[in-house]
C-alpha cells in the first residue's frame, strides 16, 4: 500500500526535477551531501537505501554536473569524499525555493486522514520501519 503510494509520488517528483536536468536519484544524493557535509560512498548508499554499484552511477553523474566535489581519501587512495559545489547548493536553494515536494505542488495522498489518523500512522510506519531493520539489516 505505501509502496505504491510512494511510488506514485516519487514518479511525480521526478517529473518535477526534470527541468532542472537532475534525476530523483542525483537528488537524493547532492541533497545528503548537504546534509551530511563530505559524504563516502558506501555509507551514503546505505542512508539513501541504493546499491554501491547504481550509487557510484549516480555520484559520477552528479560530479561531471558540477554538483558535487570528489576528493581522494589520502589514506586510501581507492576512497573518496563527495562535497557539495556552489553549483550543487545554488541547484538545492532553487528546487526548495519553488516548493517542488510541497503538497501544494505534488499533491498530498494523506489528505484524505484526519490529524489524529495522521498520527497514528506515522506512529505504525515508525514501528514496522524499526521491525524491517532488525529483520533484514
Amino acid at each position: 500500500m505505501m509502496g505504491l503510494a510512494y511510488s506514485l509520488w516519487r514518479r511525480k517528483a521526478s517529473a518535477a526535477l526534470e527541468k532542472y536536468g537532475i534525476s530523483f536519484q542525483q537528488y537524493q544524493l547532492v541533497r545528503q551531501a548537504r546534509r551530511r557535509g563530505a559524504l563516502i560512498l558506501s555509507v551514503a548508499a546505505c542512508e539513501l537505501g541504493m546499491d554501491k554499484p547504481t550509487l557510484s552511477l549516480v555520484a559520477r553523474k552528479c560530479v561531471a554536473s558540477g554538483w558535487l566535489i570528489r576528493t581522494v581519501i589520502v589514506a586510501d587512495k581507492r576512497a573518496s569524499r563527495l562535497s557539495l559545489s556552489g553549483i550543487g547548493e545554488e541547484l538545492l536553494d532553487q528546487i526548495e525555493a519553488e516548493g517542488v515536494f510541497s503538497p501544494e505542488f505534488l499533491g498530498d495522498a494523506l489528505d484524505v486522514l484526519g490529524s489524529e489518523e495522521r498520527t497514528e500512522l506515522r506512529r505504525m510506519m515508525d514501528r514496522v520501519s524499526r521491525r524491517a531493520r532488525d529483520v533484514f539489516l
